[in-house]
């Protein structure tokens, strides 16, 4: 496989691809380069199990046995009080239940930030992947410590907190140590080994939605935080931390070619190595050669009046459009009613208990082939195409399902059709780019920081729409997808203005390309 194609010439692209899969680090074959090398492959599959699985669990752990674990919260309740608990503040309890998830992601977010500085990519890893295995074991405790209902709260912050952690560090690391030519394809297996997530604790659910069986729905994903613990124990530090923290060029350099699967020596790792070192110089010269700045990326995201200078403006508009198409995506409603999907069947569309367990369930195994797609397309077709019609596609899904339950009844497949519109369509386009579009639009001095702070404004957003869902669904039916509609459809026009093409671009070639269209004189060398 060529470095600049990705392709073996007089090669099929399917043995390009397979070549690529089964590749040993640096190794030669037929005069060629093989190209992704077995150390990506090892940390992409580490990552995505620590992040992508285990977000998809958390966010749909919850869903097949809501009506079992309602009624244990209910029970305990009166246990302990004397009195029944009234119907909606049961609603609110399910609903803080379920935003406690977003709610300790940002803690973790924040608190990525300080440790990969610190402690470096691998060891964070390490410590937040075993963090699923405590939050876990309280999940399952619950049960049998009734009427401490409580401890679901407790289980599903810490292990939240895991996720929120895991979700900074594999977008950085990825970013800072695949190839150009397939970082989108790296990144978009978060989608899937999310979908993957989502269908295991589906499957799970399914059998173990009955009074006495629920708790182990909690159970796998501490089976795959085990694994990932061991996997990245054989992954390479991430060679923009060893630049950063020891300064040791060669030892960086070693992990970046192991990354590249090319010798230590290839060329064409100089543009790599000059993006990890300009780290150093800009601790010592107080500057960056390739991207002069002169503020932090907090200050230059949140206080426009001071960092008004011409690259300071461009940076936060790629930094906000990154940030837009995280937004988007929760409001199309793809996570949140994933994870409501069967209360979604059941109660809204009337399909029988059976019915909504198993029909919710066939839609989480057709998304897992479907999320392959963005992993072959995202770097051929491109970011723009499948972000735009996607998010098109969310929103006449959104409405189709609005439409079919205020028909009532007989109408209940329309519901099913539009949400597996929904879930599925979305994986192909923004739910899969909106992990790590915003990523390629930030200088990497500033990734670190920016992505915390991105996928925190993003939490936020999911507080507030997942939070409000649920009890505003048990009130007005069919009028609360309007919480997605209006806003999917009205951020369509500025995505379709201000979303630049990132495939096969290093950040300053997307920087200047955003400084042309806005007029500004500023060039960020390559």
């Amino acid at each position: 496989m060529t470095l600049a194609e990705n392709e073996i010439p007089g090669k099929p692209k399917t043995l390009d691809l397979f070549l690529g899969v089964l590749s040993m680090n640096g190794y030669k074959r037929f005069g060629f380069k093989i190209m992704p090398s077995w150390s990506i492959h090892l940390l992409s599959l580490a990552l995505c199990l620590s992040s992508g699985f285990q977000q998809g669990y958390i966010a749909a752990v919850l869903n097949q046995p809501y009506k079992q674990i309602e009624q244990y919260i209910k029970d305990s309740y009166q246990e302990r009080t004397g009195t029944p608990l009234d119907e909606n503040v049961k609603n609110i309890i399910w609903s803080a239940l379920n935003i406690s998830f977003p709610i300790a992601t940002i803690v973790g977010q924040f608190a990525a930030s300080v440790l990969c500085k610190k402690y470096g990519r691998k060891r964070t890893a390490l410590f937040s992947s075993f963090l699923y295995i405590p939050g876990g074991l309280i999940s399952v405790a619950a049960k049998y410590c009734h009427p401490y209902y409580e401890l679901l709260f407790v289980g599903r912050f810490i292990w939240s907190l895991a996720n929120g952690i895991n979700g900074v560090v594999a977008t950085v690391w990825i970013v800072e140590c695949a190839p150009p030519q397939i970082r989108g394809r790296m990144a978009a297996m978060q989608e899937m080994f999310m979908s993957i997530g989502s269908l295991v604790t589906q499957a799970i659910g399914v059998p173990a939605s009955t009074d006495t069986l629920w708790p182990l729905v909690f159970v796998p994903g501490m089976v795959i935080a085990a694994i990932s613990l061991v996997m990245f124990a054989f992954v390479y530090e991430s060679p923009q931390y060893i630049i950063e923290q020891s300064g040791d060029r060669d030892k960086a350099r070693a992990a970046l070619a192991a990354y590249h699967g090319v010798e230590v020596d290839d060329p064409s790792l100089e543009e790599e190595m000059r993006i990890c070192e300009a780290a150093i110089q800009k601790k010592t010269q107080k500057k960056n050669p390739l991207i002069e700045q002169s503020h932090d990326g907090l200050t230059i995201m949140l206080k426009p009046w001071k960092a008004n200078d011409t690259t300071s403006q461009v940076i936060r508009h790629a930094a906000w459009v990154g940030l837009m198409v995280k937004v988007v995506y929760v409001f199309t409603g793809a996570r949140c009613l994933r994870g409501y999907s069967t209360f979604l069947l059941h109660d809204l569309s009337h399909w029988s208990t059976d019915g909504a367990l198993y029909g919710s369930f066939f839609v989480g195994l057709a998304r897992v082939p479907v999320t392959l797609i963005p992993v072959f397309l995202v770097d051929r077709l491109g970011r723009r195409p499948l972000l735009l019609s996607s998010t098109l596609i969310c929103a006449l899904s959104l409405l189709t399902m609005m439409l079919s339950i205020f028909a009532g009844e007989e109408f209940k497949v329309g519901t099913l059709t539009g949400l597996t519109a929904l879930l599925l369509l979305s994986a192909c386009g923004i739910g899969s780019i909106s992990r790590f579009y915003a990523s390629e639009l930030v200088p990497r001095s500033l990734l670190l920081n920016a992505t915390s702070y991105l996928t925190m404004f993003e939490a936020l957003t999911k507080i507030g729409v997942e939070f409000a869902f649920y009890p505003v669904a048990n009130l007005t039916g069919g009028w609360s997808l309007m919480l997605f509609l209006v806003p999917t459809a009205l951020f369509l026009v500025p995505m379709w203005a201000m979303c630049p093409e990132t495939s096969r671009k290093h950040v300053n070639e997307v920087l200047n390309e955003i400084a042309v269209r806005k007029n500004l004189k500023v060039s960020f060398n390559s």
